[in-house]
């Protein structure tokens, strides 16, 4: 053990981690140990993955429940229609957040009552 100062205190951390485990599902090949937090860390995840073991799908991506977590399909683009979506995030089963009068999985369509003018818009 050896000790380490953050701030006015001393804290005991081992001096030999031994080896890294570096366990990505194979979406980066570069860890990090965080000694505050005595964990090892996934950097630079691939993939559109993100996350402590790049377990975790980006932002705009929803998981391929089809797919392996080691699996570079693991995550899919939401691909949200702009003009009918809320935003470019998708829920996990890649569902978007439609806007007033929009519907479909991507918000691609007008509800009835509604016409597609760069958006679904009141008759």
């Amino acid at each position: 053990m050896r000790h380490v100062l953050f701030g006015c205190q001393s804290h005991s951390v081992p001096n030999n981690i031994g080896p890294v485990n570096c366990e990505c599902f194979g979406h980066s090949n570069r860890c990090s140990y965080i000694e505050v937090l005595n964990t090892v860390i996934c950097v630079s995840c691939k993939h559109n993955t993100r996350g402590q073991h790049c377990q975790l799908c980006k932002l705009g991506y929803y998981r391929n429940a089809s797919a392996e977590l080691d699996d570079e399909n693991v995550c899919i683009e939401c691909n949200c229609n702009p003009s009918g979506s809320v935003s470019d995030r998708c829920n996990g089963t890649g569902y978007c957040i439609c806007k007033e009068g929009t519907t479909g999985p991507k918000c691609q369509e007008c509800l009835p009552g509604y016409l597609w003018e760069n958006g679904c818009k009141c008759k």
